[in-house]
């Protein structure tokens, strides 16, 4: 079938695929450029970030080439194609190649580089939890303390103590809490320190629990972003690989 007789509708189609690929794979370099902007190298948040996004839309270039190649296909079903030649610089498919290349090994240099920044984040996650820990045992065990010396005072005075039990519309069971705790100063003491200790408990717990969150969540975002990028990267090496050392083989 000679070219001339063909049906600008399947040629137009093929020129559609190719534009539509090179637009794909444009929009993505030019998005990934903005991205970097106005770079933050110092802040692991925006580290994450940057090589999340970039690694989450790493799967446009993909299409995009394949879309390229779809084009070229075409053209050679429908007799269009120019004779087939070696790649060379100033081919288009030779810049995709190459291309295809630098897309692999960024994205194999971007899993050591998310799984050094992910390390970073959970480090300084459980620092601070540590930190808001410490200062929220301080503060509970300064109310503690605060509460202590109020309730001791208001047990040592008759009047005081009327006037709060009658203010404060206590059940019966705690005002012989409050008597009992009267007559023997001893067991406010005891009972301050059985609270201390469950309030510190429940704390404890709950920065635990807070730790064990961060933790998993970083293996989560290692996990899916690592493999993510190695499957990325497996993809344009070996597209890139392909251009460069001629046909694959078909099996028969």
């Amino acid at each position: 079938m000679k070219g001339s007789n063909i049906s600008p509708v399947p040629a137009l189609a093929a020129k559609f695929m190719k534009l539509a690929g090179i637009i794909m794979v444009l929009f993505t370099i030019i998005n990934s450029v903005l991205l970097f902007f106005p770079p933050n190298l110092g802040d692991v948040s925006w580290q994450l970030s940057f090589t999340r996004q970039i690694i989450e839309q790493g799967v446009l270039p993909i299409i995009g080439i394949a879309l390229m190649f779809c084009g070229y296909a075409f053209e050679e079903i429908i007799g269009i194609a120019p004779a087939q030649t070696k790649v060379s610089w100033n081919s288009l498919k030779f810049w995709i190649y190459l291309l295809s290349f630098f897309f692999g090994i960024m994205f194999l240099l971007l899993i050591p580089l998310h799984i050094n920044t992910e390390v970073m984040r959970s480090n300084q996650n459980v620092e601070r939890l540590n930190e808001e820990a410490v200062i929220a045992q301080k503060q509970l065990e300064e109310r503690l303390g605060e509460r202590q010396s109020s309730l001791d005072s208001l047990l040592k005075n008759n009047q005081k103590l009327e006037e709060y039990i009658s203010r404060e519309q206590l059940s019966e069971e705690q005002i012989a809490e409050l008597e009992r705790l009267k007559n023997n100063p001893d067991a406010l003491k005891v009972r301050t320190e059985e609270i201390r200790k469950q309030l510190i408990k429940q704390l404890e717990q709950n920065t635990q629990r807070a730790l064990q969150n961060t933790q998993l969540a970083a293996v989560k975002s290692t996990v899916r972003i690592g493999l993510t990028s190695l499957l990325l990267a497996s993809c344009y090496l070996t597209i890139g690989w392909s251009g460069f050392t001629g046909k694959p083989r078909r099996v028969r």
